[in-house]
C-alpha cells in the first residue's frame, strides 16, 4: 500500500501530481491530512481534482501562529504514543511505504508516525540543502533529520543527488528528472485564469519565511523595498497570515497599507497565483517553491534570502539578494536582462516516483 501524508499548502501542490496519477490509474492509496493547513488544502483538493483524505489528524484551521503550532504538534505527538492506534487508525493495518514531502514540521511528524506504525518512509525532495542550519529556519535542520531517517530519498536533480553523496545517503537515493512542482505549475498554467488585475505591468511580492517575518529589522527593510519598488512599478503583494500577524505585531501594517501603487491580495488558489506570476515583470520572494515556479516560467526572481536550498534558476533568471542593498538595487536596475539559458525540459517525475515504488502498488 502507498500512504501519502501531507500537511501544508506547498506539500499538497507538489504531491498533487503523484496523487492524481494514482487516481487516474485506479491504484489504491491512503491519503493522510496532517492538518497544518487544513482549510487551504480543502480548496486545493477541489482545484487539483483530488478526492477526500482517508485520515484527518486535525481539521478546521490553518496553523499560522506559534501557539497554534505547538498545540497542534503536541496533539499529534500524543496520538502517536500508541503504536497500535497509529497502525490501525492512520495506516489502516496496511504495510507499505509512506510518501512524505519537503522540510516542514508536518514532514517530521509524518515520519514519526510512519515509524510508529511500522511503515517504510520515502522522502520526496531529498537532497536539498542550503548548508546553513539557521537559513532557512527550521527547515534546514528538519530536512537533515528527515533524510537521515527515511528509507528512500527521491532527489529532484543531480545537484541534490550530489548533496546526498556528501551525506553518504546516496545508497538509498533515487534520482528523478525534476521536481514535481514542474507538473503542478504546468497543470495550473493550463487553466489560464483571469487574475482580475487591470494593470499592464507589475511586480509580484510575497514573503513568509520565519527568519524574515520574525525579524523587525528585516520586515522594516521589506517595507522600504516595497515602497521603493512601488515608485517605479505597481506592486502586487500577496499576504500570508503569519506575515500579516507579524506586521501587526511590529506596528507596520498601517504603514504598509498607506503606501501608494500597492495592491494587496490574500492567499490565492495555485492557478490564480501562477497566472499572476506568468503576467508579472519580476518577482520578489523568499519562497523556495516560487523560485522553482519562476524558473519554469522564465520570470526574473529576486530571492529575499541569504541562501537557497534549490538550484533552479541560479545564475540565470534567479538572483539571491543575500539581503544586501547593493544586490537588490542591481537586480531592480537590470532584471529585464535575466533569462533562463536553455529551453525548459518537460518531464513527469511523478511517474518516475511511482515506477520506483512498484513493489508497494496493490491492485
Amino acid at each position: 500500500m502507498i500512504h501519502i501524508a501531507i500537511g501544508t499548502k506547498a506539500q499538497f501542490i507538489k504531491m498533487a501530481p503523484i496523487i492524481r496519477l494514482l487516481q487516474d490509474k485506479n491504484i489504491p492509496f491512503n491519503l493522510i491530512d496532517m492538518g497544518q493547513h487544513s482549510l487551504i488544502t480543502e480548496g486545493l483538493r477541489k482545484e487539483f481534482g483530488i478526492r477526500e483524505p482517508d485520515v484527518y489528524l486535525s481539521r478546521g484551521e490553518n496553523v499560522s501562529r506559534l501557539a497554534q503550532g505547538l498545540f497542534w504538534m503536541a496533539g499529534i505527538l500524543f496520538k502517536g504514543l500508541s503504536s497500535r492506534w497509529v497502525r490501525e487508525s492512520i495506516f489502516r493495518d496496511k504495510k507499505g511505504v509512506c510518501l512524505i514531502h519537503g522540510d516542514t514540521v508536518s514532514t517530521l511528524l509524518a515520519l514519526y508516525l510512519a515509524r510508529r506504525g511500522g511503515v517504510k518512509v520515502a522522502h520526496v525532495e531529498g537532497g536539498l540543502r542550503s548548508n546553513h542550519l539557521c537559513e532557512p529556519f527550521p527547515e534546514e535542520m528538519l530536512r537533515i533529520w528527515v533524510m537521515r531517517l527515511s528509507d528512500i530519498l527521491f532527489a529532484p536533480c543531480e545537484w541534490a543527488m550530489g548533496n546526498l553523496r556528501k551525506m553518504r545517503l546516496d545508497k538509498k537515493a533515487v534520482l528523478i528528472s525534476a521536481n514535481t512542482s514542474l507538473e503542478s505549475t504546468l497543470y495550473s498554467l493550463g487553466k489560464n485564469i483571469d487574475t482580475g488585475l487591470r494593470v499592464d505591468k507589475y511586480c509580484l511580492i510575497t514573503v513568509h519565511r520565519m527568519e524574515n517575518i520574525f525579524s523587525r529589522r528585516r520586515m522594516e527593510n521589506l517595507l522600504k523595498l516595497i515602497e521603493n519598488t512601488a515608485r517605479k512599478i505597481p506592486v502586487v503583494f500577496v499576504q500570508h497570515q503569519p506575515t500579516l500577524h507579524q506586521l501587526r505585531k511590529f506596528g507596520l501594517q498601517k504603514k504598509l497599507q498607506a503606501l501608494d501603487n500597492v495592491i494587496f491580495l490574500e492567499i490565492l488558489s495555485h492557478g490564480h497565483f501562477i497566472s499572476l506570476l506568468k503576467g508579472c515583470e519580476f518577482v520578489l520572494t523568499d519562497g523556495g517553491s516560487i523560485q522553482e515556479e519562476s524558473f519554469y516560467l522564465d520570470k526574473p526572481c529576486l530571492l529575499l534570502r541569504r541562501f537557497s536550498e534549490r538550484p533552479e534558476g541560479l545564475g540565470e533568471n534567479v538572483v539571491i539578494s543575500e539581503l544586501k542593498r547593493e544586490k537588490i538595487d542591481h537586480f531592480l536596475a537590470g532584471y529585464a536582462a535575466l533569462k533562463r539559458k536553455d529551453p525548459l525540459a518537460v518531464t513527469r517525475p511523478s511517474q518516475e516516483i511511482l515506477d520506483s515504488l512498484s513493489e508497494y502498488v496493490t491492485a
